[in-house]
């Protein structure tokens, strides 16, 4: 099952600040980690305590990603901060809470339906549409 991608690395376009691209895969890397974690528990082998590791990993790595971009558009003076950070609150709040329904409940398959389709279906069009635009300006301000 290695070979199962939430999201493909291949399919994800580049931006324009190093940084934050590196950011994305490394995102995209533990998602697609937790996607197998979850295919092989919905096929009757659940590590509970392998999934829970790497939720607690990416709630964490949202929240520094988050931080990181929010800090270099504040620190730009990119226009449309509020709007973009906003996303992140609201979808970094999502995360917790799903995170959290599961450690709860222990109901795979709404974990499932939360890290399987509708994250994947926010991250990409938020790099294809925010976060391409923020590159862009940061890049043009002379960020890396």
């Amino acid at each position: 099952m290695s070979d199962f991608f939430v999201v493909d690395p291949a399919q994800v376009p580049s931006i324009a600040v190093a940084s934050m691209d590196a950011t994305h895969h490394e995102e995209i890397e533990v998602v697609n980690e937790i996607g197998r974690l979850i295919k092989a528990g919905q096929a009757g082998k659940l590590d509970r305590e392998a999934l829970q590791a790497k939720l607690d990993e990416w709630i964490e790595h949202t929240r520094r990603h988050f931080a990181h971009e929010n800090r270099l558009m504040e620190e730009a003076n990119f226009a449309a901060y509020g709007v973009h950070s906003h996303e992140h609150t609201m979808v970094l709040a999502r995360l917790e809470l799903a995170c959290k329904a599961w450690q709860t409940t222990g109901d795979l398959d709404a974990l499932a339906d939360y890290v399987l389709v509708h994250w994947p279906e926010w991250f990409r069009g938020h790099v294809a549409s925010m976060d391409t635009m923020t590159a862009l300006y940061l890049s043009r301000q002379g960020v890396e």
